[in-house]
């Protein structure tokens, strides 16, 4: 099978010596990274590689354009009114689209119609609901690099709303595993230092890829222009984020064909200020994704998020991605939610009456920018209608934490009022296809509107009228674009034509006629309509841009109500789930009366959930060594902790008869086993690459949950790495944090002899005959055993394998038992775990980046916190991988 021919050679082809490809080849100069959506007639055409790609990706049979040609031009297509669908496709795969659009009606058109690109779409820069997640912000990132800081801008053309950051290289990281990004952009040409530190940053981080000019960074004058004077310079001590930011709104003025964000929203996000997890802790949490092969109830968000529009999915989202570290701003919170939950039937109401309300933060926000069509604006329309009987049900409900939003819904009702005189009630998608405003909003469209009627009227009678002065039964009236009116007469009724008709096309079966009065009226109708669709368009226009004064109220009413709709939701939650509010304090505290997991709770038959309880501090409590069987439910019992933290920390009740928080400032989770098999690493790597950043980062106000390190390599190597770690943890030189620390290495539950404020926890269990039953109970003291072998036999395993598997277990523990005796014997106290281990064997592999460094050192001499200490140096030189 032949290669088809790349745009580049396509110009030297016989086929795209036709004025049609040239046109098509100089749009597709200008968008080389963009598949190019060609209309032709009612189709949209792909050609060279864009069609073969977009065949493969979209399912599109692939065809050619003159096959007779030695080297035929690829090409597929679909209908026009399929664009959207396939546009979405593209973008979800990370793809760009510039779609070139007909200029002229191809009827008027002399020559080859006109034809340019009119949308250029991009995973991060698209404000069409077709194209986004409701729940969900659509970001576009820019990064800035710089040899010690990094700064970085978030951009949601859909909302109107943009971040601003500035930080660390390392501290950069926690905060971009919780904004999900659509579309990265970064500067080009780039040093090989930044583009190594870029790739480590954004490195397994979702989001398609472009590129700007340095240029386009270092510009500057965007945010002054767009903002005003006055805000940008209260950003002045960030100039690395207004250089993303600079970016992010140039590009976005370019993919949209004008000024893109021009009623922008500022913040700027500090890590300092709230609670911050990794990419780790997310994904091991499942806050907002399953793990693999799990599904969607399996997630916290599936369970807390019950609001009832998208301004507060969105809202909610975003508290849950930043969670507070304040205690002012989390009590406030907490205030709304519990007037929420006394308001009962008031809180039925309002969210029943809130139920399907219009997006109106991406309504004021596609207003803003030109974007709006007409179904937009009546959407708009419907929206303020609402808001006088949702501000009045608010009055019903105590307190002055809804005092706020409940003012900001009072948009102005000159505004509803006017689109409600303007539009129809259903107004149509497009803006040029007329039928948008009613009767008696404008002299001129009416009297255009009444003259094209007619026009049609007398047309549509005329068909009777001929049919009686002909004598032909079968005689009608048709058109189409090339001959506009006519009148069609079967072959059987030739021979009663009148005089006066003018044959226009045979068929094989009729004649086409026209007559004087025919195509006088034609005239007409066609001039009318063309002038009334040219009036509606002047009216909308006008009419859009008479909101454009209103788009901060409009905002601002938009973040009132997704506030009190994510509000509403944590009281439904609370309401509905039985949970409770937590006392937030400023101090090392972490008290839990009877908590329990707000997913597995909600998954297992109603009261088979066990509660178990939790108490931490800095003095007595501070790690918590927790053995038990498998399936006994240590996992479940540390992620159950970081979901109660997680949530009173944002401000909602939680799973739990009570809870004492002190507030926590890193939230670290070490659950679960993982490989990365695409980036050369294995189980054992990923966990202590995760174990290295919590080492390198965590602090006394953090809570550190862990379960089985060491467990993926040998057993000594893996006993030495836990002992050293819990040390660690634990060290008065050290960070100190609040720890709970599954393990199945029991010999480490001695460290309690040593370690002042280590404390043993285990889970408990009931042997029946010869099984177990899981008691899924915490309580103080060690577990002496794992019934790795009762779980086994619960899995399936054969019988022969058990009754082996006893035997060996038998053997190994007997020889375990003579070993203790005789070092007993001799005075000898049990021995620490071995200094030296082989932690580095699988990064010396000649094909890793660090082997020469690696080569160059004796692993083995280092302890292993010194080794835990140096991956996480070569973590932060050369990026997370």
């Amino acid at each position: 099978m032949k290669r088809a021919p790349d745009t580049a050679a396509a110009a030297t082809s016989a086929a795209a010596r036709t004025p049609l490809m040239r046109q098509y080849l100089t749009t597709k100069q200008d968008h080389p990274d963009s598949f190019l959506f060609f209309r032709m007639g009612d189709f949209y055409e792909l050609f060279f590689e864009d069609a073969v790609r977009a065949a493969q990706l979209l399912g599109i049979t692939l065809t050619s354009r003159n096959k007779q040609d030695p080297e035929p031009i690829p090409m597929c297509g679909f209908p026009w009114h399929q664009r959207d669908g396939y546009v979405a496709r593209l973008l979800r795969l990370g793809h760009k689209v510039a779609v070139c659009d007909q200029l002229e009606d191809p009827a008027q058109a002399k020559g080859i119609v006109q034809r340019g690109v009119t949308e250029v779409l991009t995973p991060g820069s698209v404000t069409s609901e077709s194209f986004l997640e409701h729940a969900a912000h659509n970001w576009l990132g820019a990064i800035w690099p710089q040899p010690g800081r990094v700064g970085l801008c978030f951009a949601d053309a859909s909302t109107g709303e943009l971040r601003l950051a500035e930080s660390s290289w390392s501290d950069a990281a926690p905060l971009l595993a919780r904004v999900t990004v659509a579309e990265w952009l970064v500067p080009t040409p780039l040093d090989e230092g930044s583009q190594s530190r870029i790739e480590g940053l954004l490195g397994g981080l979702a989001g398609a890829r472009s590129t700007a000019a340095a240029g386009r960074f270092l510009d500057g004058t965007l945010p002054a222009r767009r903002w005003g004077e006055a805000q940008a310079a209260s950003y002045a001590d960030l100039p690395l984020a207004l250089a993303a930011a600079n970016a992010a709104l140039d590009y976005l003025d370019r993919t949209q064909g004008g000024a893109a964000l021009q009623m922008t929203r500022v913040e700027r996000w500090s890590e300092d200020e709230g609670l911050r997890y990794d990419a780790a802790t997310a994904r091991h949490l499942e806050l907002f994704s399953p793990q693999p092969g799990g599904e969607a109830r399996h997630t916290l968000w599936h369970h807390v998020n019950l609001t009832v529009t998208a301004l507060g999915a969105r809202r909610l989202r975003g508290w849950l991605e930043r969670p507070l570290a304040a205690i002012e701003p989390i009590r406030a919170r907490q205030d709304a939610v519990a007037a929420w939950i006394e308001g009962g039937a008031a809180r039925g109401s309002f969210r029943e009456a809130l139920r399907g309300l219009p997006d109106l933060e991406r309504l004021a926000a596609r207003t803003a920018c030109g974007k709006a069509t007409p179904r937009d604006l009546g959407a708009l329309r419907d929206a303020l209608q609402r808001l006088p009987a949702l501000s009045a049900s608010l009055a019903g409900l105590g307190g002055d934490a809804l005092a706020v939003p409940r003012e900001a819904l009072a948009v102005t009702p000159e505004l509803h009022d006017r689109l409600a005189a303007a539009l129809v009630d259903e107004p149509p998608a497009s803006s040029k296809e007329g039928g948008l405003f009613r009767a008696g909003y404008d002299e001129m469209r009416d009297g255009l509107h009444e003259l094209a009627h007619s026009g049609k009227r007398w047309i549509a009678e005329l068909e009777a009228s001929e049919r009686e002065r002909s004598g032909i039964p079968s005689l009608k009236v048709g058109f189409n674009r090339v001959f506009g009116y006519y009148l069609e007469i079967t072959n059987s009724h030739r021979d009663k034509v009148p005089a006066d008709y003018e044959r226009k096309q045979t068929l094989t079966t009729a004649e086409r006629y026209v007559t004087p009065a025919l195509k006088a009226r034609e005239s007409e109708v066609l001039g009318a309509e063309e002038k009334l669709r040219a009036r509606e368009y002047d009216l909308f226009v006008e009419l859009r841009e008479s909101v454009i004064p209103h788009v901060a109220a409009l905002q601002a009413a938009a973040g009132a109500l997704g506030r009190l709709d994510a509000e509403a939701a944590l009281a439904e939650a609370a309401a509905r789930y039985g949970w409770t509010r937590p006392d937030l304090e400023d101090s090392d505290r972490l008290t839990v009366e009877d908590g329990r997991h707000p997913v597995v709770e909600r998954l297992l038959p109603r009261g088979e959930y066990v509660p178990n309880s939790v108490r931490l501090d800095s003095s007595q409590r501070q790690v918590l060594l927790l053995t038990g069987p498998n399936m006994g439910g240590k996992s479940t019992y540390l992620r159950q902790l970081a979901l109660l933290v997680l949530l009173a920390q944002c401000g909602s009740f939680v799973p739990a008869r009570g809870a004492v928080v002190g507030l926590v400032d890193r939230l670290f989770t070490r659950v679960g086993a993982a490989d990365r098999l695409g980036a050369g690493q294995s189980t054992f790597m990923v966990e202590m690459s995760e174990t290295a950043d919590i080492l390198r980062s965590a602090t006394s106000r953090s809570l550190v949950l862990l379960d089985e390190i060491g467990r993926g390599t040998a057993t000594y190597d893996g006993l030495a790495l836990a002992w050293a770690v819990t040390e660690h943890l634990h060290s008065s030189s050290g960070p100190r944090p609040r720890t709970i620390f599954a393990t199945h290495y029991h010999e480490l539950t001695q460290l309690a002899d040593t370690l002042p404020r280590l404390a043993n926890v285990h889970v408990t269990v009931k042997e029946w005959g010869d099984g177990v039953v899981f008691l899924h109970r915490i309580a103080d003291g060690a577990a002496d055993r794992s019934y790795g072998i009762h779980v086994a036999k619960l899995a399936g395993l054969p019988e022969s394998v058990l009754a082996r598997a006893r035997e060996v277990l038998a053997e190994l523990e007997s020889e375990r038992t003579v070993e203790h005796l005789e070092g007993a014997k001799k005075g000898r106290k049990p021995a620490a775990p071995p200094a030296a281990l082989p932690l580095f064997a699988e990064l010396a592999a000649p094909e890793h980046p660090l082997a020469a460094e690696i080569r160059g050192m004796d692993p083995d001499s280092l302890t292993p916190i010194q080794a835990l200490q140096q991956l996480a140096e070569w973590k932060r030189r050369y990026g997370r991988d």
